[in-house]
């Protein structure tokens, strides 16, 4: 049994929620109190904290940590859920270049307000909103502020595919940055990857792995 009071720097792996992370976590650790610190979608993978027996009552400081991604954006066509798992609903044949998008990231650094997807977990009325859309209910989301501290290409691949790193607030969601960054340049764009590379001081290349935690090798701070 871990005995520790700790925050837990895991590297989520992709088709895995947070919670069930969590629970895997707790279960390898033998531990009856754990808890995460910001949601990392499903198929995203990298820094996932997790805090474990009294870590858990440190959710609100590191909850609102700032987080960096390396995220990858496909323009030409947009899903319901702006990501790959998601059905198409907007496309076009335009093609983006580098230069397109780099003169358009300037006027997404700073303070802004940013409109959650549809299908996320933000909470109407105690409902996340994914389950109201998909039980054919309406998602009334609010607009959320915001802040884009950094955003830079780093690399472009082929089939207007291209590379992000993106250094922002809690709160911000990756996937709807993707939409507004597309639509600022008259097209569309999806979110087909995200990494989170690090949260607060937690970097992924000092992370820990599920396999890792099982053989004992454990990434943490204690608390």
């Amino acid at each position: 049994m871990f005995e520790k009071n700790a925050i837990i720097n895991l590297n989520k792996p992709t088709g895995m929620s947070s919670f069930l992370a969590v629970k895997k976590v707790a279960r390898l650790l033998g531990v009856k109190k754990a808890g995460h610190m910001g949601t990392l979608d499903p198929y995203g993978t990298g820094v996932l904290l997790v805090g474990v027996n009294k870590g858990t009552k440190l959710f609100d400081e590191y909850l609102n940590k700032k987080k960096t991604y390396i995220a990858t954006f496909h323009f030409g066509y947009e899903t319901d859920t702006l990501d790959s798992e998601g059905k198409i609903i907007n496309s076009t044949n335009k093609n983006i270049t580098k230069n397109d998008l780099e003169k358009a990231l300037p006027n997404f650094i700073g303070k802004q307000k940013q409109m959650p997807p549809i299908f996320s977990a933000k909470k109407i009325n105690g409902k996340r909103a994914c389950d109201i859309v998909r039980g054919g209910g309406e998602a009334n989301l609010k607009p959320k502020e915001i802040e884009i501290y950094d955003i830079k290409i780093i690399d472009e691949l082929d089939n207007q595919n291209f590379v992000f790193k993106i250094t922002c607030s809690a709160g911000t969601y990756i996937r709807s940055l993707c939409r507004d960054i597309s639509h600022s340049t008259t097209t569309y764009g999806t979110m087909i990857s995200i990494i989170r590379t690090k949260c607060g001081d937690f970097d992924i290349k000092d992370s820990c792995t599920l396999q890792d935690i099982e053989n004992g090798e454990i990434s943490f701070k204690e608390v």
